[in-house]
């Protein structure tokens, strides 16, 4: 494996990203101080500070020295410990790549859950054989486009996945696999434990064999709960769940059961109403009910029990005003901030959307060629947004949150997204209660996230 730096410095229209390799997360910095990073780079802050004439400039550059040096940003001479991203087009209005693909790698499972976002499967098509994962791999490396989420079906069920991983780490990029848990056996487990920088999602969907199994078949939750003791003994993973009417209740007993079972890290997402869930809407909580579960996350942090955190940016959600704001587009992050790849290479802005969408096939065109200049991804990043129409309210267009549900319950990925409409009642009656509406909980202190389930 090549030995690289822990930080990659990738310029963006604002200024630059920085992704660390150790926790498998970007980090937004403005134009000014990416010029400082990108001098650090070669001169040590002591030499830079002395060359600095100006006595304020200098107590903020120090002060950004010691606050980044305790995150491991810097070397023992102070200098910046990364690279600088080369080569890669910087685009006016958008990312120079997306901040993570979803990969499909296979199309077909071993379970029939209730809620699968992924369809109807088996799917037959022709997925991508290892050469064009590897080219795919390098365009990502390429663009800075460093996490790579391995989803299925049930990617296990790929007899090559270790080599996809593989792939994925010789180019430098941060796997995570998603996967139900049932096929993971000890040597599986022995193999995620040899590669330190490779993730694992393991998904239940309620913290009892009722709860759980009503979405994901009988007897899975004990099954699942089998593999996790042998996963543990070797390998790091975050236990994902799907948060539905079924299991809203349970919130405080899955993140418990997270920690009990070993896991680092524990997922909540809300049920989108795609793929086969949009069969059973009857399983998608309201934006009140998401909301009551994650105030109960956060009770959680308050007591000291558990850590709460938010996850950075993935998949299409709102965000809240304190969070950084890297991309001109308002609301969802499809075609923004991700973008989604089937087993055959269709890509999409996002996989939520659904064929409709697909903007082009990595088979005809590179991974930067459909980022950049694409027809579907540059149309999704200039619907018109709505324009406000009294405190917190937006005329009836698209006004964030998520375009999946808005196409699926309002007929229009630009038209409103029901759950904005909750969340600004909410708002409006108690802002302090509302929190964003993904969340990952820590189970145990001072581990990576996962990177993307």
């Amino acid at each position: 494996m090549v030995d690289r730096a822990p930080l990659v410095l990738v310029r963006q229209f604002f200024g630059c990203l920085v992704f660390d390799r150790r926790t498998s997360r970007y980090l937004p910095f403005d134009a000014d101080t990416t010029a400082l990073l990108v001098r650090l780079r070669d001169v040590p802050v002591d030499d830079v500070l002395v060359e600095t004439a100006d006595a304020g400039e200098r107590e903020r550059i120090r002060r950004f020295f010691e606050h980044f040096h305790e995150l491991g940003f810097f070397t023992v001479d102070g200098r910046f410990a990364g690279t600088i991203l080369s080569g890669a087009h910087v685009p006016p209005g958008h990312l120079t790549g997306p901040l993570a693909v979803h990969l499909e790698v296979v199309s077909a499972c071993n379970l029939t859950c209730t809620h699968c976002f992924a369809g109807e499967l088996p799917r037959r098509e022709r997925r991508l054989t290892l050469a064009e994962i590897d080219r795919l791999f390098a365009e990502m490396a390429a663009l800075g486009s460093f996490r790579i989420g391995l989803t299925g079906g049930e990617p296990l069920l790929r007899k090559d996945l270790f080599q996809i991983i593989d792939l994925a780490l010789e180019h430098g990029l941060a796997p995570c696999v998603t996967t139900n848990g049932l096929l993971v056996t000890e040597e599986i487990a022995r193999e995620f434990g040899r590669r330190e920088l490779a993730w694992l999602n393991v998904s239940l969907e309620g913290a009892t064999a009722e709860t759980n199994d009503r979405v994901r078949g009988a007897g899975t939750f004990e099954k699942v709960l089998d593999r996790l003791a042998v996963l543990r003994r070797h390998a790091r993973f975050t236990l994902a769940f799907t948060i539905m009417k079924s299991n809203v209740a349970e919130i405080e007993a899955c993140a418990r059961l997270a920690h009990e079972v070993g896991a680092d890290t524990a997922v909540f997402r809300p049920l989108y109403p795609v793929g086969v869930a949009r069969e059973h809407l009857e399983l998608m909580p309201s934006f009140a009910e998401y909301n009551t579960a994650l105030n109960t996350l956060a009770r959680m942090e308050d007591d000291g029990s558990l850590d709460l955190r938010h996850i950075d940016s993935f998949g299409p959600h709102s965000r809240q005003e304190t969070q950084s704001v890297i991309h001109q587009n308002y609301g969802c992050g499809a075609g923004n901030l991700v973008c989604s790849i089937s087993v055959s290479g269709d890509v999409n802005p996002c996989s939520f959307l659904g064929p409709r969408f697909v903007a082009a096939n990595i088979r005809d065109s590179s991974l930067a060629e459909i980022w950049h200049h694409s027809a579907g991804f540059r149309g999704i990043r200039a619907l018109p947004r709505a324009e406000p129409s009294g405190e917190r309210g937006h005329t009836a267009a698209f006004a964030g949150g998520c375009r999946a549900r808005a196409l699926v319950l309002n007929g229009s990925i630009n038209a409103p997204d029901p759950w904005i409409e909750g969340q600004v009642a909410l708002e409006r009656a108690a802002p302090e209660a509302v929190h964003n509406p993904l969340a990952v909980l820590d189970v145990t202190p001072h581990r990576r996230t996962g990177c993307c389930g």
